[in-house]
């Protein structure tokens, strides 16, 4: 039987208590001379394996602590599961995201309460000057507590406030030092607050490039289809596409779009009235009907649907037996 000091019973002894380092670290360390060296050499493997499964169900368990916001546990868990794998690398990974983790959960409710207690200060604004007038030494109490719980915040939003502009999260960030530059006017700006402004309103600026210059193609597209099709769906769709998007940069395309329609409900008033006179009353009106949306409140239109509808309706009495 073997002594107790062989590396086999230490080997085996270190997987029962889930030390997958130390059993690597053993069987590594044997000479190859010794008698079991081959016996542990085979083992390399499974210890590898052994110890992936197990750091596998470790940080498992750490995202489920982490989700419950238990980070204390799930800290210690993932430390002492560092010591013990043969590959910590992933266990350092989580373990340094959970931190991060926590930090930007803590970061917000810090600044949720230091964006409440800003805006109770700068809703009752008019109570520091009404304490002011009083002779009472718990005014002056009251005005001094207010004054240092003023600049208090105000440091606090500020520190957040770089935090978040560190982290290029400039919307929170320029909520955070505006704030902080409202409770402390007099202090000068801070220069994460003139990044937060022109880093927005530069972004703000390429949506709204980005927004027209999609919108421009639209425009183009439908306009184009009209010309290939001539039809008078096509010409609808356009010039309500142009209705629903104001701005400059589609005047021309709108400009455009207005001068066919204008021209096209003229030609097919005018065919209408050719039908009419043919004696083609109900072509003569489906084709008012077709064009009416070009033009939906001319007057004269209205008078010809209702003089073709009337002639057809006549028309239809007499025939009837």
């Amino acid at each position: 039987m073997l002594p107790f000091s062989d590396p086999a019973d230490r080997v085996g002894d270190a997987l029962q208590e889930h030390r997958y380092r130390d059993a690597l670290d053993i069987i590594d360390r044997t000479d190859q001379s010794h008698p079991q060296y081959g016996l542990l050499t085979e083992q390399r493997q499974g210890v590898l394996q052994a110890s992936r499964e197990y750091r596998q169900e470790r940080l498992a368990l750490a995202r489920d602590l982490s989700a419950r916001e238990d980070w204390g546990q799930a800290y210690q868990l993932l430390e002492d599961t560092g010591d013990r794998v043969a590959e910590p690398e992933p266990v350092n990974s989580l373990l340094a995201q959970l931190r991060e983790r926590e930090a930007r959960a803590l970061r917000e409710r810090l600044n949720q309460w230091y964006l409440a207690q800003a805006k109770a200060l700068l809703d009752t604004d008019e109570l520091d000057r009404d304490l002011a007038h009083h002779d009472d030494r718990r005014a002056a109490r009251i005005l001094d507590q207010r004054a240092r719980l003023r600049q208090q915040v105000s440091d606090g939003l500020t520190e957040l406030g770089d935090a978040y502009a560190d982290q290029a999260l400039w919307r929170q960030a320029l909520v955070s030092l505006e704030m902080a530059q409202r409770l402390t006017p007099d202090r000068s700006q801070p220069a994460s607050l003139k990044r937060a402004r022109k880093t927005l309103d530069s972004a703000r600026d390429r949506a709204r490039d980005a927004r027209q210059e999609t919108r421009f193609q639209h425009a183009e597209a439908l306009i184009s289809q009209y010309q290939q099709t001539g039809r008078l769906e096509d010409l609808l769709a356009a010039r309500t596409y142009l209705a629903q998007h104001d701005g400059g940069y589609l005047d021309t395309m709108r400009e455009q779009v207005k001068r066919w329609s204008r021209d096209r409900f003229a030609r097919t008033m005018a065919q209408g009235e050719a039908l009419y006179a043919k004696g083609e009353y109900r072509a003569a009106h489906q084709l008012w009907q077709r064009v009416a949306p070009l033009d939906p409140d001319n007057v004269e239109l209205q008078k010809k649907l209702e003089r073709s509808e009337r002639v057809i309706r006549n028309l239809e009495s007499l025939n009837t037996p």
